[in-house]
């Protein structure tokens, strides 16, 4: 991405009321405050900002207009897991030829019997990778019932990184007020995110505020300043989309550039416009365009092969096999196919992009889609915003079908994306047509099948066989975990959830194929003497799908999101003699939500000494409004009660 200089002089004649309010509170921290033992609108708090400050506008450093963000916090830790709260951690971002500036930090441990200042020395800088790196400190002597005070100025020569501000956190917020003072020919898109309400939201102009000495005219200013108050923590919980989707905050889009001497520049496109643009774009468009060098790089083999969903799963692994990814998305960073083919290693966009080529070389009808990962957010979708998509895979169309494909993880079979990729919507493009938004769907068939055996002979000697079936994400998962520990270990941990079995042999099949389900299977055996007494209670769910509810928020304003549907399944087989009997089998029932859209049921049959329970729990829906949370909250809190508290009786005669 292209950044903007100018080497003109900027002259700013106006004081910063933020930055003066800042001053005035800073080291002034009331009694009440340092008595403070709870924070009573959230009992439950660990600590609580209880104010915030921040301001942002442009000026002129070093010969460069820069932005320049001033900020501030109070904060009360409550108790000892609040002291996470006195580990600061400050970003800030650098391309290579320029770097932002994080100066003037200061921070005050307030206690009731003392007053600590941060030293210098106790700063330090961490490098992140390439682009990023962090301030960190810690408040000296902080302490459950301390006070902490803190400020800095961010120092930037990006001025396009005016982002914003976040007003909802993980911990609750008293007061929270941001200002800013933005230039009329820098032109913005704000938007308010999240579901809390402003408490301030004003906006005023000041006359012939912005000056550049060359031209004899003035621009005005717009001044902001916003502010929420008695703001509720954030509080993630399981199965949720990207917290950025969701949390409160003001987000600002440079739309326009307006420069003194008439010109403009527009940053708010027409996809048109930026159809035109990535065509010439030196990281995705003039890459996508070296479809004779990987030609040249595919076996003819591949190349000669029929079938054109047979070749393109060939390129496929093909370019899964030769690459290992670095861990980096690269989208919009210095792409080189060449270079990372010769090396074997590249980010996200070199390889998918290796991908696309050779599809591309093998006259198979392929496009770019470009998307923003679900850890990153949802993408705008009214207009474009290029910042808004970090990730890139490809889209191969064989017989009227569309597959999207992600070379980076060899876990992954041909049509099966990482979930980190599964984001609803991306962009597709062929660098000839008009761009359009495509719907990223996962897909339905993952199912975890789980076969259970036991039989107990008339001396109440017992063993058993667990077998069980992954498929889809399922099966995706599966082997990723297996693949991070070691076998020992996996069967070690097994055996301490089941403390009453010791395993006897374990086998699994297809783990590397992974266009087949993957299968695992154990053979185990009871401990001496667990069916030598009058009654042994056993539990049907040795393998559980839920063994608590996910959800324990009392609301939750967010959706559910389960990245995709499943199936889970369990059959429970069992053979006893007849001088045993069964007592306590649980009851037939069936539980069903939303119309369908997520089922339980469980089945028990018994004929003699044969015992058949049969559960399901059927996720078909894997997207849920806030307002089916309560449903869904009660739907698997009675799962999660039947995998934990079933238990059935052996009983000796």
């Amino acid at each position: 991405m292209k950044s903007f200089y100018l080497t003109i002089f900027l002259l700013c004649t106006f004081v910063c009321q933020a930055q003066k309010t800042i001053h005035e509170k800073f080291n002034k921290v009331t009694s009440d405050e340092l008595r403070m033992k709870v924070y009573d609108k959230d009992t439950t708090a660990h600590a609580v900002v209880l104010e915030e400050y921040g301001e942002t506008y442009f000026d002129v450093l070093y010969d460069r207009i820069y932005l320049i963000k001033h900020f501030y916090a109070k904060i009360k830790i409550i108790d000892k897991q609040g002291l996470a709260y006195a580990d600061i951690k400050i970003p800030f971002y650098k391309n290579g030829k320029s770097v932002e500036q994080i100066v003037d930090i200061s921070a005050i441990t307030h206690n009731s019997d003392q007053i600590d200042y941060l030293e210098k020395d106790q700063i330090f800088s961490v490098d992140l990778s390439n682009y990023y790196s962090e301030k960190r400190f810690t408040f000296p002597n902080a302490k459950p019932g301390s006070v902490l005070e803190y400020r800095y100025t961010l120092q930037s020569p990006f001025i396009y990184n005016f982002e914003g501000w976040d007003f909802q956190a993980d911990i609750p917020k008293v007061y929270s007020e941001f200002n800013a003072r933005i230039p009329a020919n820098y032109r913005y898109n704000r938007t308010l995110k999240g579901f809390q309400e402003l408490a301030i939201n004003e906006a005023s102009v000041e006359k012939r505020c912005f000056e550049i000495q060359e031209f004899r005219d003035k621009a005005d200013c717009e001044l902001l300043r916003y502010a929420m108050k008695d703001i509720p923590a954030f509080k993630e919980e399981a199965f949720m989309l990207s917290k950025n989707n969701y949390i409160s905050r003001i987000a600002f889009e440079m739309s326009e550039l307006i420069r003194f001497d008439g010109t403009k520049e527009a940053f708010t496109k027409t996809w048109k416009a930026v159809d035109t643009d990535m065509r010439k774009d030196k990281d995705i468009g003039a890459q996508v365009r070296k479809n004779n060098y990987f030609k040249n790089q595919l076996p003819e083999t591949i190349l000669n092969e029929s079938s054109e969903l047979k070749k393109a799963q060939k390129i496929y692994n093909f370019i899964k096999n030769h690459y290992t990814w670095n861990g980096e998305y690269g989208l919009f960073r210095d792409a080189n196919v060449r270079q990372a083919f010769q090396n074997g290693s590249g980010n996200v966009a070199e390889i998918n992009i290796s991908l696309i080529n050779s599809l591309l070389a093998a006259d198979l009808k392929t496009e770019t889609v470009m998307l923003s990962t679900r850890a990153k957010g949802l993408p705008t979708q009214k207009h474009p915003v290029m910042s808004d998509f970090n990730y890139l895979i490809a889209k191969v169309t064989i017989d009227g079908k569309e597959y999207l494909l992600d070379a980076t993880d060899k876990f992954l079979s041909f049509g099966l994306l990482p979930i980190r990729a599964l984001n609803y919507n991306g962009r597709a493009m062929d660098f000839k047509n008009p761009s359009y938004w495509y719907t990223i769907s996962p897909t339905s068939e993952n199912r975890q099948n789980t076969t259970i055996r036991i039989t107990v002979d008339e001396d109440g000697e017992a063993k058993g066989q667990i077998a069980q079936v992954h498929t889809g994400y399922l099966g995706y998962e599966k082997r990723k975990d297996l693949d991070e520990i070691d076998e020992d270990k996996y069967l070690d941990n097994l055996e301490k959830k089941l403390t009453f079995i010791e395993i006897d042999e374990y086998k699994t099949k297809n783990k590397s194929d992974v266009d087949k389900p993957i299968t695992e299977s154990f053979s185990f055996s009871f401990n001496e003497g667990a069916f030598a007494g009058k009654e042994t209670f056993l539990d049907p769910f040795l393998k559980k799908v839920l063994a608590s509810n996910p959800f324990q928020l009392n609301e939750r304003q967010y959706p559910v999101d389960f990245a995709y549907p499943r199936i889970y399944t369990t059959r429970f087989l069992m053979s006893i003699p007849d001088n045993f009997s069964y007592k306590n089998l649980p009851e037939n029932q069936e539980f069903t939500l939303a119309g369908g859209k997520a089922v339980y049921a469980i089945n028990v049959t018994q004929q003699g000494g044969q015992l058949n329970v049969y559960f399901q729990l059927v996720i078909g829906g894997y997207y849920y409004e806030p307002e089916e949370y309560q449903a869904l909250k009660e739907f698997f809190g009675k799962v999660a009660t039947l995998q934990s508290n079933t238990r059935i009786v052996i009983q000796k005669k």
